[in-house]
Formats: structure tokens, C-alpha cells, sequence
């Protein structure tokens, strides 16, 4: 029988669990592997042998690796006492993970378990489980020690044969036992989560925190909720008049590219079909939960075995034919006002599994020592699980963590809790969520994801926009499945943004919204950048304005906050000088719309600046590369990296004017003769033919980028003291009006030339 017959073999079992495949499958690999190993060197069974080492516990071969590294670190730290760094060498533990479980599991060295557990505990969603366990793609675990100032660490990776990922996990070591009470496995091996003590956590929350009073928005409930009824039942019903305990749940749907079409049409065919504007009577009575996919059924049992009785789900409780938009604007409220929003972090499309079992825990804790050193599991930070998770890559999911004061992270190994108040992981209390990017992340190691909701309430202005930059630079990189939801995935946002600002400073405020930046601080907001130059063919300007972060391409990689900025006093925000949505325009000016409160403002405000396209503004402007400049085609020639230094060098240019262009990442260089160089950022690449355009036209005013041969055409205009926007005239105004430009990058932090601007003409512009 072949690896691949037998592993299906297993898997196709209807009786066996994930746990129980791995198990049979390491067997199966440890039996085949062994004889194939060539005798002159260190064989699969010589690594997995095992004995007592000098502290009573069971050793193998493979750790007699480490001890050695440890030994190493002994002879560093007696030369230095001080020494840090990391050993020279790694050292093979073994030879694949399915060897690692198997001397976990058969040998019971105590190590390999600690070892197999830290390895499964970095896994965050069962995806990758699934490929750590692969057996027909595995690779050896190597070891390094790092020896640190705040505590030494050994790292291990385990790098498959097909190189797509690499592995990691980190042991941490310390001179003193750490008493475990609170491990998963001190009643047994334990592979479902232990529901009394989250229970606990959620009522602790609830009872004796101050997050209702302060952070919940109404006592409106969603139009819709689903109700969870005995036997495995649910119905959709109308969201009561009195506020109900619901939970919500954030999740991905998934990338339909990367599914059997079957399994895309079940998701998609879990929404809500309505007739006359009312949604089926297959949804409003009684149905079986498995009709719905695998991540909302187990997520209607965590509700249910938590004590609660609705949930709140996009795809089921927002009906097709509802008014998406005006949906999108009132997640501030589906979100601010649940028991908690629970995120799947675990799965990376919506039929993944959210209860199955925890291999991490399918052994007891032992507390182990090597040489001296107790080893020790570390905890992976909650701030890797949100940025690592499949749900971060989904721009809905964004505004549904940060408008949540509470909020339940389930990964695959274990679940994190976080609210304004206190950060938990599964059995280990991470403390007080930091509050402020500047504090010292040693004592507060996780940023609170509720800090959007906490700025709203205290009305601190300038830290909330700093939050919004934030938001954005969490936002671009995130992917849609429709573009055209650009600005409605985080509207909800930007209406409490807006309500926030307006609750502060009264009723009627000067803030108003512009396709994703805020009036009130223009400058600041316009100084975004991209990390590297963007594909053209993929720009989204038909979508958003070019000065918008909106109009890039989706899934890119921004800069926000770049610290120092000092606005210019000669810039100046005039006007919006064209929008589309003239419907929001004329009730945003109507007296009705002035007598409502804030919410109802806002949403307003939203609307109308998703349509901005044209503003006017004012301030010094002029060429960025000079009449005389020379082109110097090879970058490489002026640029030099040392280590981690890089700079540039024109002694081969005495006395000229000159620029260069990087082709690969955007970034464009302007250096007078006898004046200091300007680095700055253009947001596309540039095609190999200049007459190609993203929407199949010639070059014109529409298309994004700067072709070859024309970058003398950039001119800049100032906004603070060391950041400029770069831009090119329109060739056509729109209207045929006052000249336009469009943006094609950005200028920050230009040191070496802070009089670039000195005695240069103020000019009015319009952007388009």
C-alpha cells in the first residue's frame, strides 16, 4: 500500500478523529521512513530512542541536540556574562514533525511533547494544522539558541520539501519552574475547550466590567437575528423592541477562486431570499442548522452552549434585496450593541470546522529541564492572531473588530478574549489591553483593538485621527470580493468617526468626509504611501479619486502614520468641488437633516463623501525635477547598502541636475547640484509600453502612472514642513474648467532639502 492509499484510507474512516489520522499516519511514516535512512548516518531510530536524564524524565536523542546548544550557551555566557546572540548553527531535533508526534507520543519524551505542542500552539487555523501534519510534505526541525537580555528562547523550524511556508515556534527557558494549575490537561488530555471557564470569562465581562455602560450604543436591536431554538433548530425573527443578549459573528467567507464551485454556491446560497420584500417562510420557521455552512453551525453552538439564544449573521440576517447600504452604515450599532462579536479565526472559508479537536492538548503538561533550564510553551500574542488570521484579510471583518467592545477570538488551539478591560487567553490572564501605540510594549505586550471605540467615548480629536490613519493602513491590504464595496466595508466607521467628532465639539461641526480622508486634517491624511509601487492594470480610480488610499489596487501595503508632520501654513483645504451623490448633498443642506441627531448626521456625511471626486486646495507648488535635470537610468550606480544602511552617492555627478526612477518598487529620486536629494514614492509602476492603460485607452488623463521619458511632467505641491504630494496636470479638465491634477505619489520626510518649497508661488489646484 502506497503513503497516499493508506492516508486516505485512514481519512476516509467515518470513526477516526484528526487526532487519530495524525497518530496512524505517523506510525505508518516512522515504519516506512526507518529503513530508507542510510546507516553512516544519524538514523530516524537513533533520534527517537529515549532515556532518563539526571532529572528523572525521559530524553531522546533528539534533544541531546538541544543539551548541546545549551552547552554552547553555558560556554558564551562564562566568557561574557552579558553575551547576547544567537548560536551559529541549528541542530537537527528531528528529521519531520510526524516523527516529532510519534516520539511525543510513543517514546513519551517530555521534551518532543513540550516541543510538539509549541509547534501546534503557533497554528492558528486548522489549514495549517493540516499542512504541518502533511504527511507527504514534511521536512526536519532545526533548533537555534537565542540568548536574550529578557530571557533566553530556543527557535525551531520545520521547513516542508515544497517550501511554500516555514514553520515556527519558540521555546522559552528560565532558571525556575513555573507552576501550571491552570493547564488544559491537568484533569486528563483535554481536546475541547473547557465551556465553564468561558463561560465565566463572558459573565465576568459582563457583571463586573464597565464595557455596557460605556461603550453600548443603543438598546436597538438588528432588524433580524436568528434565533436558537432545542434540537438542533433555528429561525430568523425580527429583532425584539427590547435590546436582547446576541452574539455576532465575524468570519470569512472565503476565496472562491480556491474552491470547488459546489461548495461557493453553498455559501452563497445560505443567505436569506425574500418574497415582497419579506424573507422566505423556509427561514422564518423552524429549519435544521445544518443547513447552514459548517462555521456558522458551530458558531450557533457556541452562542447556545454559552447561554445565549440569538446570533446575528451577515449572510443569513441581512435578507437579499435589503438596502446594502444603508445595512453597512449601522454596523457601528449591530456591532456596539451584541453580548460580544465572536471571530473565526480558525477558518479560512466558511465550511471550516470551529470545534474539533485540539491536538495541542492531547497530552498532559509536564514541567521539563535540560541542562539546567526549565523549557516552557510560550503564549502567541493575541495582536499575531489578528493580523495573521484569515478573517484579517477580509475588509467587512475590520470595522466588525473595531466597533466591538467585546470580543471572542476562537483559533484552532485555543480562544482569546479581549475587551476595554482585560485581555485573556484560554487559561492565562494577559493583563491590561495598552491603550497607547507609545507605550512601553514590555508591560503592556497587546494593543486593545476596542482603542477605536475608547477614542469615540472620550473625544480625544487628535488621537482619533491618528486612530483613523491606523484603520486605513489595517484597511488596504485587506481584499473584496466586490471592489464597489470599497467605501460601504467601512462605513460604519466612518459614521462613528463622524458622530464622535460631532458629539464633542456640538452640534453643527466643519468636518465633513472625502472618499476616505476627513477635512479637518486634509494634509495629514493625504500624505499616505504605498510600500511598493502598484500594478496599473489594477488601479481602482474609476472607483475613488487619485488622491484617495480607495483608488489603489486592493490587497496593497500602505503607510499612514508617519511621525513629525507639521502642516504647512501655506496649505489650505478650499472646497469640494464635485460630487456624484447629489442626493446625500441636498439632504445633508436641508434643515430637516440639521435638527437629527449625530447618528443620522453621519450617515449622511458618509454618503455624500463616497462621491467626492474633485476638491479644490491651496498651497506652494512647483516642479519636482528641475528643467535641466539628466536622467540617470541605473539606480543601482547611485544607491549603497551597508548591512541594514542604505544611502546614496553622486560623487560621479559633481555640478549636474539629475534624477532616477527604481523600476521595480516606484521610488523616484530629484537632486539639484548643489542642493541635497529628494527620495519620493510613486503609487504605480509604470508599464513596459507607454500606450497601455487600465482602462484599455491610450496614456491620458486617466491613466495612473508616470510613463518612462515623462517624468519631468511631475510637479509637487507642499503640504507640511517635509511632505509634498507629487502630481501631473490632467490633459483634459473635467468640465473644461480650472486646470486639474492627479496624484501619482507622495514625498515624506525629505531632511536634506527642508527649503525645497522656499519663496516657490502659492497656487489654487484642483485634484481629481
Amino acid at each position: 500500500m502506497s503513503l497516499l492509499e493508506f492516508t486516505m484510507s485512514v481519512i476516509m474512516s467515518p470513526a477516526t478523529t484528526l487526532e487519530r489520522h495524525v497518530r496512524l499516519v505517523s506510525n505508518f511514516v516512522y515504519n516506512k521512513l526507518q529503513p530508507s535512512v542510510p546507516s553512516s548516518t544519524t538514523t530516524i531510530k537513533d533520534l527517537c530512542h529515549t532515556k532518563q536524564n539526571q532529572y528523572c524524565q525521559q530524553q531522546c536523542n533528539g534533544c541531546g541536540e538541544i543539551c548541546e546548544l545549551l552547552r554552547w550557551g553555558e560556554l558564551q555566557r562564562r566568557r561574557d556574562s552579558s553575551f547576547q546572540g544567537c548560536s551559529p548553527q541549528s541542530r537537527t531535533v528531528h528529521h519531520s514533525y510526524l516523527e516529532l508526534d510519534y516520539c511525543a507520543r510513543a517514546s513519551s519524551c517530555d521534551t518532543c511533547r513540550t516541543i510538539r505542542r509549541a509547534f501546534l500552539l503557533e497554528q492558528i487555523t486548522g489549514r495549517d494544522v493540516e499542512r504541518l501534519t502533511d504527511p507527504d510534505d514534511q521536512g526536519p526541525i532545526h533548533a537555534k539558541l537565542s540568548l536574550r537580555p529578557s530571557g533566553d528562547v530556543l527557535l525551531l523550524t520545520c521547513r516542508p520539501k515544497s517550501n511554500k511556508a516555514t514553520f515556527t515556534a519558540t521555546i522559552a527557558l528560565n532558571n525556575h519552574s513555573r507552576h501550571l494549575p491552570d493547564d488544559p490537561t491537568r484533569r486528563g488530555a483535554r481536546l475541547l475547550p473547557d465551556w465553564q471557564e468561558l463561560q465565566r470569562v463572558v459573565q465576568d465581562c459582563h457583571q463586573n466590567h464597565e464595557c455596557s455602560s460605556r461603550y453600548r450604543w443603543s438598546h436597538r436591536n438588528p432588524t433580524w437575528l436568528v434565533e436558537i431554538q432545542d434540537n438542533n433548530h433555528i429561525r430568523l425573527v425580527r429583532g425584539p423592541e427590547t435590546l436582547v443578549s446576541y452574539v455576532v459573528l465575524s468570519y470569512s467567507w472565503g476565496d472562491p477562486t480556491e474552491m470547488d464551485p459546489a461548495e461557493w454556491a453553498r455559501i452563497k446560497g445560505a443567505g436569506t431570499k425574500t418574497k415582497d420584500g419579506i424573507p422566505v417562510p423556509e427561514r422564518l420557521n423552524p429549519f435544521p442548522v445544518w443547513e447552514l455552512p459548517e462555521t456558522m453551525q458551530d458558531a450557533i453552538k457556541i452562542a447556545k452552549t454559552l447561554g445565549f439564544h440569538y446570533i446575528w449573521i451577515d449572510n443569513v440576517c441581512i435578507p437579499k434585496g435589503t438596502n446594502w447600504d444603508t445595512e453597512a452604515s449601522l454596523m457601528h450599532e449591530v456591532y456596539g450593541n451584541a453580548a460580544f462579536t465572536l471571530v473565526a479565526s480558525s477558518s479560512t472559508k466558511a465550511t471550516d470546522r470551529l470545534i474539533v479537536d485540539r491536538l495541542a492538548w492531547s497530552h498532559r503538561s509536564k514541567a521539563v529541564k535540560l541542562r539546567g533550564k526549565w523549557l516552557h510553551n510560550t503564549q502567541m500574542p493575541l495582536d499575531k492572531v489578528r493580523q495573521e488570521s484569515p478573517v484579517a484579510r477580509r475588509s467587512w471583518t475590520l470595522q466588525e473588530e473595531r466597533l466591538s467592545p467585546r470580543v471572542l477570538y476562537w483559533t484552532r488551539q485555543r480562544w482569546y478574549w479581549s475587551c476595554p478591560e482585560s485581555q485573556m487567553a484560554e487559561l492565562k490572564q494577559l493583563g491590561h489591553p495598552r491603550r497607547d501605540s507609545h507605550e512601553d510594549g514590555a508591560q503592556n505586550p497587546e494593543r486593545c483593538p476596542q482603542l477605536f471605540l475608547e477614542l469615540c467615548r472620550t473625544g480625544d480629536i487628535e488621537q482619533l485621527h491618528e486612530e483613523w490613519l491606523d484603520i486605513v493602513e489595517s484597511y488596504t491590504p485587506r481584499d473584496l470580493v466586490e471592489p464597489r464595496d470599497r467605501f460601504l466595508a467601512i462605513s460604519g466607521l466612518a459614521v462613528r468617526f463622524y458622530s464622535a467628532k460631532a458629539e464633542a465639539g456640538g452640534s453643527f461641526i466643519s468636518e465633513e468626509y472625502l472618499a476616505g480622508l476627513w477635512k479637518d486634517n486634509f494634509a495629514r491624511h493625504l500624505t499616505w504611501s504605498v510600500v511598493k509601487a502598484a500594478p496599473s492594470e489594477h488601479t481602482l480610480q474609476h472607483i475613488a479619486p487619485s488622491w484617495s488610499w480607495a483608488s489603489l489596487p486592493l490587497r496593497m501595503d500602505t503607510k499612514t502614520k508617519h511621525t513629525g508632520f507639521k502642516l504647512s501654513e501655506h496649505f489650505k483645504f478650499i472646497s469640494v468641488i464635485q460630487e456624484q451623490n447629489d442626493g446625500a448633498k441636498t439632504l445633508l443642506n436641508s434643515d430637516k437633516i440639521k435638527q437629527c441627531d449625530s447618528l443620522t448626521r453621519g450617515r449622511a456625511v458618509e454618503e455624500r463623501g463616497r462621491g467626492v471626486k474633485v476638491v479644490e486646495v491651496e498651497g506652494r507648488f512647483r516642479r519636482f525635477i528641475s528643467e535641466s535635470a539628466r536622467e540617470q537610468e541605473s539606480w543601482e550606480a547611485l544607491e549603497w547598502k551597508r548591512g541594514d544602511r542604505t544611502g546614496f552617492n553622486f560623487t560621479a555627478f559633481p555640478g549636474q541636475d539629475l534624477y532616477a526612477r527604481h523600476r521595480m518598487d516606484g521610488r523616484i529620486i530629484s537632486k539639484d547640484a548643489h542642493s541635497g536629494e529628494i527620495i519620493g514614492q510613486l503609487d504605480y509602476l509604470a508599464p513596459l509600453s507607454h500606450g497601455f492603460c487600465s482602462q484599455t485607452k491610450p496614456y491620458g488623463a486617466s491613466a495612473p502612472f508616470v510613463p518612462y521619458g515623462r517624468e519631468n511632467e511631475i510637479v509637487c505641491l507642499e503640504l507640511g514642513e517635509s511632505a509634498m504630494l507629487l502630481l501631473v496636470r490632467n490633459r483634459k479638465c473635467p468640465g473644461g474648467h480650472q486646470e486639474t491634477y492627479r496624484r501619482v505619489g507622495v514625498a515624506i520626510g525629505y531632511t536634506n532639502r527642508k527649503g525645497f518649497f522656499y519663496g516657490c508661488e502659492t497656487k489654487r489646484l484642483r485634484l481629481a
